[in-house]
């Protein structure tokens, strides 16, 4: 049996943690909600701080990590970026997804499987899903610009 190396473990280049690329989809969709109201970038960069911080008051974010993940999944100069758009979960979607828990812990009771405890479901909380497409990168044209001269 091999010895346990000591010290961080080493990450695989270029992969993030699940809560990392869920936390951007978060951050992504909130300004560019707060961008399709017309906000400027810092506003919008703001708004998607605060409405992280509202939905999920332990998870660590910032102006600047916002400006980062930006920087990282839609890079200047690319014309295809991934577009994560938010949306709430119809009643049909609830009625799956309550389904595919009951399966998932009949089958793990019926084979002996020991499975990861699944996070509790929470009828109070808002339900939404993400849909993530490859989509051309937005324009958002500046308010305040010069008209251009004939």
């Amino acid at each position: 049996m091999e010895k346990r190396r000591r010290g961080r473990p080493i990450k695989k280049e270029g992969s993030i943690e699940f809560w990392q690329f869920a936390r951007a989809a978060s951050v992504m969709c909130a300004y560019d909600e707060a961008r399709k109201k017309g906000e400027k970038h810092s506003v919008a960069v703001r708004a998607a701080v605060d409405s992280l911080r509202m939905g999920s008051s332990k998870m660590p974010i910032s102006e600047t990590e916002v400006k980062r993940i930006l920087s990282a999944f839609r890079p200047r100069g690319r014309g295809t970026i991934l577009l994560f758009e938010r949306s709430n979960l119809s009643e049909e979607d609830i009625k799956r997804y309550r389904w595919m828990r009951e399966q998932i812990a009949a089958l793990a009771e019926k084979k002996g499987i020991t499975l990861p405890q699944l996070p509790s479901y929470d009828e109070t909380r808002r339900c939404a899903k993400f849909t993530i497409r490859f989509s051309e990168r937005p324009d958002y044209p500046r308010h305040n610009r010069k008209a251009p001269k004939e």
